[in-house]
């Protein structure tokens, strides 16, 4: 009787531990995706979902083989006038949801080679400040979407 309480008492235990290592394993990044391009056009931008682990981070930079450079960029608005600028890194609070969106923060790809195709899917690796990197598979929608439609696989 006694071992029977011990196991009842041990699975949750292990169910909250497995929770508590996920928690603290830091950010997690999903919904990454990408607008197919006109052939020619060189320049392309990822948006994505990060949500936030048990403490703050900041993600600072991120690299594909799709192209040859990958900045963090923003848009500000002035005036009428939408104007877009490299940043240094985006803020991840704790347990936050932080959406990378077309008109707002986003991941721009420079020197894509070719276009991005619909359907299409590539790896990106996202670089933390505190937990290190994260690859995510990104999905090529078509030239007008307006975001995912499937979560991307995060490795």
């Amino acid at each position: 009787m006694t071992s029977r309480i011990g196991s009842l008492l041990v699975v949750p235990l292990l169910g909250l531990l497995a929770t508590l290592a996920a928690a603290a394993a830091g950010p997690t990044v999903e919904q990454a995706w990408a607008r197919a391009t006109p052939p020619g056009v060189d320049v392309g931008a990822v948006y994505l979902t990060i949500i936030g682990g048990s403490t703050d981070d900041r993600l600072t930079s991120a690299a594909t083989t799709r192209a040859s450079m990958v900045h963090l960029h923003t848009v500000e608005e002035s005036g009428g006038v939408a104007k877009m600028r490299a940043i240094e890194g985006i803020a991840v609070p704790a347990g936050k949801r932080v959406v990378l969106a077309p008109k707002g923060t986003h991941i721009m790809l420079m020197g894509l080679g070719r276009a991005l195709v619909p359907g299409e899917k590539f790896p990106l690796t996202v670089r933390f400040e505190k937990a290190g990197e994260r690859t995510v598979d990104v999905v090529v929608r078509p030239a007008g979407a307006d975001g995912p439609t499937a979560s991307a696989a995060v490795r």
